[in-house]
């Protein structure tokens, strides 16, 4: 049964019931609305919706909330790979971009499709010319969640082809899902209609593949120390005897006579001729006379942009790129019921993709993003307050139960980080209590009964629980995409307050039970609050962050990310686990 939990709610076309706020919308309004699966303390026309039923198999409210916790964050999208959401936003004025090229030639910065990065260590790594930029004027943009910037054929990309092309095709060959470059050119015409300046994307770093440069100013134009020197095959430039920074190597153009003496071939003579066809050498900088000591190499400067990348784990790029909530799509919206389908027979978040829609449900949702970027106007909207801070929201209630959840779990197992083990009665007696601490701040002593508590007269206490977040945003103020998160949140609240509401009713007096009973029931609770920190698939999770045994001082914490640990994915979607990656020169 579909519902959310406002109050009071009314039944709309016999399938889904919604808040009165709602129902009391426009045809047009009501017409945008996917409500979720949620849990329930409401009763309407004989249809009983007790608070004790679990969620569908099928939703996906925590799967969009998950999506909208890691936005813009490191570790979520290094763990999910496979992003599903599209969401409007602008890159701020000030920030610092960052783009390097070990083929440059013009010798002049980049004015039009290029990539820049949020880090310069990340920039680095892709030549010795290094050019800052910060932007002057908000740069219209598109993010893709996921690691959406990483060469790999299992679905980092898929929404990157969808909206370019309609639709994922089988790529077979690195040359087709690696080709960077025509991808760029996609994406850039296809937001032109838009106005879009660029799209942000996370590799093991965030950067943005930029369509122009025209709210931009170069701060600096740095030839840095050489990385690539010494790596065999040097790059080349279209060669064009009229500039005076290229050389014209006529020995290695086969339309040069044969006759030439060597002298000849290796001082070819200026020509007024037009420019042929052909390519020149590029030099690579020169290492500075006094300069002693080994140089950077390119594998420790990828540890490095793996580092840096890290520092966006949790904090993300929110202080730099500010999303628009009212501006976002995902193929985890219910309605696209092509991919409902596709999940039940994938084994596990990791392997959900989004290029397994349909055509028909990709073509709605193009449609629906096209509606949404048509009417952006930033002279309109700048200035201009949110109504509901949502990316706030979602993390309000990580922070409230993220880490409670995980010490109740670990009480449950039985250990609680000190020397040896708690015995039974011990486990039980700090559980109960640590499923009150949730519980307390939504339980009021007028509707707590006299005697033993039962789903009826706790049922007050997992509505306020499951509400308090969402009650009093009306849905009838809110876009379709604000109405999507919204719900996803009230799925999410709902159903952490379910299974502490669930523990709660075999809790309450577990301290009067003898052993056998309490050994029964803390099994129990454990199998429900794993099975709901799964359903849930924080990346903030311990166990997907903290590497153990703890690393070394030369080492640091990381998940498997591409490049370094993902040439080789065999598309299973299997989650990674941190481990200890060595600082040393050597990897």
């Amino acid at each position: 049964m579909r519902s959310t939990l406002l109050a009071p709610i009314c039944l709309l076309n016999n399938l889904s019931l919604l808040p009165t706020d709602v129902c009391a919308a426009s045809p047009q309004q009501t017409a945008l609305i996917s409500p979720l699966i949620v849990p329930s303390a409401y009763f309407t026309d004989n249809v009983e919706l007790t608070w004790t039923d679990p969620p569908s198999p099928d939703g996906t409210g925590n799967l969009i909330f998950n999506s909208l916790n890691g936005l813009l964050k490191h570790q979520p999208n290094a763990l999910y790979r496979n992003g599903h959401a599209i969401i409007a936003g602008t890159v701020a004025p000030g920030t610092l971009l960052y783009h390097s090229s070990r083929l440059n030639c013009t010798g002049l910065p980049p004015t039009t499709l290029e990539w820049v990065s949020f880090d310069p260590e990340h920039s680095y790594l892709f030549g010795s010319m290094m050019y800052t930029f910060q932007v002057v004027k908000p740069l219209k943009i598109l993010y893709f969640d996921g690691s959406s910037a990483t060469k790999m054929p299992s679905g980092p990309v898929d929404t990157q082809e969808i909206l370019a092309h309609g639709e994922v095709s089988e790529w077979g060959h690195e040359s087709k899902w690696g080709d960077e470059r025509t991808r760029l050119f996609e994406l850039c015409d296809w937001g032109k209609e838009f106005g879009l300046d660029g799209f942000v994307r996370m590799e093991f770093d965030f950067e943005i593949m930029l369509c122009n440069f025209a709210s931009m100013e170069v701060v600096s134009a740095l030839d840095l120390l050489p990385v690539h020197a010494n790596t065999g095959q040097q790059p080349e430039c279209p060669l064009e005897s009229t500039d005076p920074l290229y050389t014209d190597d006529r020995s290695k153009d086969d339309s040069s006579p044969k006759s030439q003496s060597p002298e000849a071939q290796e001082n070819p003579l200026p020509t007024s001729n037009p420019p042929r066809q052909g390519k020149r050498r590029v030099q690579h900088p020169t290492i500075p006379t006094e300069w002693v000591g080994s140089l950077p190499s390119e594998r420790t400067l990828l540890i490095e942009a793996i580092q840096a990348g890290n520092w966006h784990d949790l904090a993300g790029l929110a202080h730099y790129v500010h999303l628009d909530y009212t501006r976002f799509v995902t193929f985890f919206d219910p309605k696209y019921e092509s991919l409902t389908l596709a999940r039940r027979i994938q084994h596990g978040k990791g392997a959900f993709r989004a290029g397994n829609v349909t055509k028909a449900d990709a073509d709605m949702m193009l449609a629906e993003l096209k509606g949404m970027l048509r009417t952006w106007d930033l002279t309109l909207s700048r200035g201009t307050e949110p109504r509901v801070s949502w990316s706030a929201l979602v993390q309000t209630v990580v922070e409230r139960y993220s880490t409670r959840l995980e010490y109740l779990l670990l009480l449950l197992r039985n250990r609680d980080g000190k020397p040896g083990k708690l015995d039974v009665t011990q486990v039980a007696t700090r559980a109960r209590y640590q499923v009150l601490v949730m519980l307390a701040p939504y339980m009021s002593i007028s509707y707590m009964p006299s005697t033993n508590v039962g789903s009826a007269s706790l049922a007050p206490t997992i509505r306020h629980c499951s509400n308090v977040f969402t009650s009093r945003i009306l849905s009838s103020t809110l876009t379709s995409s604000e109405r999507l998160i919204k719900s996803s949140v009230e799925t999410v609240a709902g159903e952490i307050c379910r299974t502490l509401g669930v523990i709660w009713l075999e809790a309450f007096d577990v301290e009067s039970k003898d052993e056998k009973e309490k050994i029964t029931l803390v099994a129990k609770w454990r199998d429900e609050v794993e099975r709901l920190m799964d359903w849930l698939g924080w990346a903030n999770w311990a166990h997907f962050m903290i590497c153990e045994p703890a690393c070394g001082p030369h080492e640091f914490c990381t998940l498997p990310q591409w490049p370094m640990d993902m040439r080789n994915d065999d598309g299973s979607g299997k989650l990674g686990r941190p481990y200890c990656h060595s600082r040393a020169l050597g990897g």
